[in-house]
């Protein structure tokens, strides 16, 4: 890939300070041909030591390279907001590590810390499903095509549904939760209701 990059005399223009190019990689031992794009941005800082490792070895020191391989045939610029758009997925790895707890290894046998995992990806599925079905608002498309809903964390949620404050009372013989009078509460919890409900 470097030679490759080093020999480019010509990139197209693919974002703001990015450039790049299409090349073709035959991989004979796989019977495979992969459309691979190149990119260069162009940055103002030299970059660290080793920070491209031996993939590509810029000479002025002022380009970041990536190569991606991809089935897709969208072009240069769209192609790359489409990859700049999979970085939405970290988010949804923090927080499958940090609120569901994934990073975790309860225990020292594979089948119980397989259950584990599976068991933290579901509840974040039903997190997310709880949020679909109960009004999640759409978002606009975009070339970067993320996630086609605005949803939010479990810890946001969390603390919009169930940390509220309020006061436990015994009424009648019976505990009764006490909530201060807040207008914008009701509303959301009697929009919960009747989603849940439909």
């Amino acid at each position: 890939m470097k030679q490759l990059a080093a020999a480019r005399q010509r990139w197209l223009p693919g974002a703001p300070n990015v450039t790049g190019f299409f090349h073709n990689l035959d991989i004979p031992q796989w019977q495979l041909r992969l459309r691979v794009m190149i990119y260069r941005k162009h940055v103002q800082h030299q970059s660290p030591k080793n920070f491209q490792l031996d993939l590509f070895t810029p000479d002025d020191g002022h380009f970041e390279y990536a190569a991606v391989a991809t089935n897709l045939t969208l072009d240069l610029p769209a192609l790359y907001a489409f990859i700049c758009g999979r970085g939405a997925q970290e988010k949804t790895l923090a927080e499958l590590k940090g609120e569901f707890a994934l990073d975790v290894v309860p225990t020292n046998h594979y089948g119980a810390h397989s259950a584990w995992q599976q068991l933290s990806i579901l509840a974040h599925n039903v997190v997310r499903t709880f949020q679909l079905e109960t009004g999640a608002l759409a978002k606009p498309r975009s070339r970067k095509r993320t996630y086609a809903y605005v949803l939010r964390s479990i810890r946001t949620r969390r603390f919009l549904f169930i940390a509220r404050a309020g006061r436990l009372t015994r009424i009648h013989g019976r505990n009764v939760l006490r909530l201060s009078h807040n207008p914008a509460t009701k509303q959301l919890y009697d929009q919960l209701t009747a989603a849940l409900a439909a």
